[in-house]
């Protein structure tokens, strides 16, 4: 005997195969034909200290992933009691047979400074997991003057011909001195007077070749100043990477609720699976570049094997645009792609991105199922 059912049907009830004969009956249950069960894991992650004092608000990342079947219930606690409101949890997304979905929570800073402890409760097949996240100021503060290099942003090391080193030295004393050099060959010296970001800082950068740093070699940054015993020192280099993992891109659409009920909705880029953790996210609307105001990047964050990485970007669009048929892409740099770029595209009747990816010199296009 068979049966046949459609594929909305599938583990949706339970099946019996019932055979009679006589006064005997035999039953037994039909297993389900989706495959095994598999739980997500969950990771909590957080806009950082400086977005938050800059936006007056914190954005907590509920990210779930690699979950089967696709039915799930995500829920927010504060210090442990059910919130009715403040967060919004994306439909799932399904990627090589299996479901990530996101939930973000938004969280004024005047609540997040305040040790307050938030909970993502997820539930999945009668499993539930908790992961806790508690807001905090960073008060770490330093007397003595200090030095820190910044590398270049991997937007300019993809894209420009030239990029930046940063050499920020923190409770700096005025006048102080700072000299670069590349190895043992002079580069700069000068009294570094442009402010830094936090009080009693400046800052003093140096322009090199983007060949030079991909070369791999040492910079130094040395500060000078009559009031400190010897001069404070250090260096940076780009550091060599050989298991480079090009990133996998998807872009999660706005829940069915959000587009209905409210005036802005939100697009979620789900970034993950690229090594090394050097990676920028930018969106464009119509292939014009978005205010970065208008988006927040969570942190780079470790996944469980620990040698790959992944991140997610929020977009925040006025409802009437996505109405509109506007086109929104986000835009992915990293040094494993092969062309550099890729630019994953979303519209309200397109329903699945398009995968592109694109180069200064070369556009390639290719059509990608999500």
């Amino acid at each position: 005997s068979q049966l046949t059912i459609t594929d909305s049907e599938v583990g949706s009830s339970k099946i019996y195969c019932e055979v009679r004969r006589g006064e005997s009956l035999w039953i037994k249950e039909i297993p389900d034909c989706k495959g095994d069960i598999v739980h997500p894991t969950v990771i909590l992650t957080q806009t950082s200290s400086e977005e938050i004092t800059s936006s007056r608000f914190a954005t907590v990342v509920c990210s779930i992933i690699d979950f089967h079947p696709e039915a799930i219930t995500v829920n927010w606690l504060k210090d442990g009691h059910p919130m009715e409101s403040g967060f919004v949890t994306s439909p799932a997304c399904e990627t090589n047979g299996n479901f990530s979905a996101t939930s973000r929570l938004t969280v004024p800073a005047r609540e997040w400074f305040t040790n307050t402890v938030y909970t993502c409760q997820v539930s999945h097949q009668a499993a539930t997991q908790s992961r806790n996240i508690t807001g905090s100021p960073d008060s770490s503060e330093c007397n003595h003057p200090a030095i820190k290099l910044l590398p270049p942003s991997i937007e300019q090391v993809l894209l420009e011909a030239t990029v930046t080193l940063t050499c920020v030295v923190s409770n700096a004393p005025y006048g102080v001195n700072v000299s670069w050099t590349q190895e043992q060959k002079p580069l700069k010296s000068e009294i570094a007077v442009q402010p830094g970001e936090d009080p009693d800082s400046v800052i003093s950068t140096v322009d090199i070749s983007t060949q030079a740093w991909l070369s791999e070699a040492v910079f130094y940054c040395v500060v000078s100043h009559q009031d400190l015993p010897t001069p404070l020192r250090d260096s940076i280099h780009k550091e060599a990477w050989k298991d480079l993992r090009e990133p996998s891109v998807s872009v999660l659409l706005p829940p069915a609720e959000e587009i209905s009920a409210e005036r802005f909705l939100s697009l979620t880029c789900l970034v993950r699976g690229f090594s090394p953790r050097e990676i920028f996210v930018k969106w464009t609307v119509n292939d014009k570049s978005v205010n970065p105001g208008n988006y927040k990047n969570t942190e780079v964050m470790a996944e469980n094997d620990k040698s790959s990485f992944f991140i997610y970007s929020l977009l925040s669009i006025a409802a009437e645009e996505w109405a509109s048929g506007a086109s929104y892409s986000c835009v992915v740099g990293h040094e494993a792609i092969p062309l550099k770029i890729i630019n994953r595209t979303v519209n309200k009747s397109s329903g699945k991105p398009s995968f592109v990816n694109i180069s200064l010199a070369l556009l390639d296009t290719v059509n990608s199922c999500q």
